[in-house]
């Protein structure tokens, strides 16, 4: 497999220094990361243009030419979808955007998520965790408003020897649950896709 080492900085964080030439670990990492700080939306005008996009956004602007967009473009190069992965800067964040058929790609993807392979459910944790995760503390949190998907990532878990972890409402007034992994599972939650993340080599 392509990529040695080098991925994760103090033994626990990835970092963007990996790639893969496989389709389905690709989507499925960058599926984590959409999931978790981005979206897939389908946008109306008049005339009757429609617009489709597919959206992560991020704090750090490395993170998102480094890693995001090398990566979104090697899969529209593998599907051959003729779109630009764009850059766009806001006052406190950025958004990598491609506005393509990438679209049709990770909605069908993303109804295929109780059917992910295990490498597949290994990467999605892992474009998820960065995306939505806490970096910093003893224990690792990840927030999403879909109290099933966090269900279905604590099913993962579990098969990874995670037995300990607690799924609440954390914020009541905009309706975002949070997945818990104490302190003690640490280790071995940043093991669970080992010392590789399909990031990039540029």
């Amino acid at each position: 497999m392509p990529g040695k080492g080098g991925c994760v900085e103090e033994g626990l964080k990835p970092t963007p220094s990996c790639v893969y030439v496989d389709i389905d670990q690709i989507s499925a990492y960058l599926l984590g990361w959409i999931v978790g700080d981005g979206g897939l939306y389908k946008l109306s005008y008049s005339g009757g243009r429609t617009e489709y996009r597919v959206v992560v956004t991020q704090k750090d602007l490395s993170t998102a030419t480094r890693c995001l967009v090398p990566l979104f473009k090697s899969l529209c190069n593998m599907l051959n979808v003729t779109s630009k992965v764009r850059v766009i800067p806001g006052s406190t964040r950025v958004e990598v955007r491609v506005s393509s058929k990438l679209y049709e790609h990770f909605t069908t993807l993303l109804t295929r998520l109780p059917e992910f392979t295990e490498r597949e459910r290994r990467l999605f944790i892992a474009g998820f965790y960065m995306a939505e995760g806490e970096k910093s503390g003893r224990r690792v949190r990840m927030w999403n408003k879909d109290i099933q998907l966090l269900k279905l990532i604590g099913s993962w878990l579990r098969e990874y020897g995670i037995e300990k972890f607690s799924i609440y409402l954390d914020d009541k007034r905009h309706g975002v649950y949070v997945l818990e992994i104490p302190s003690r599972y640490r280790h071995l939650f940043f093991n669970i896709w080992g010392l590789e993340t399909p990031c990039d080599l540029y």
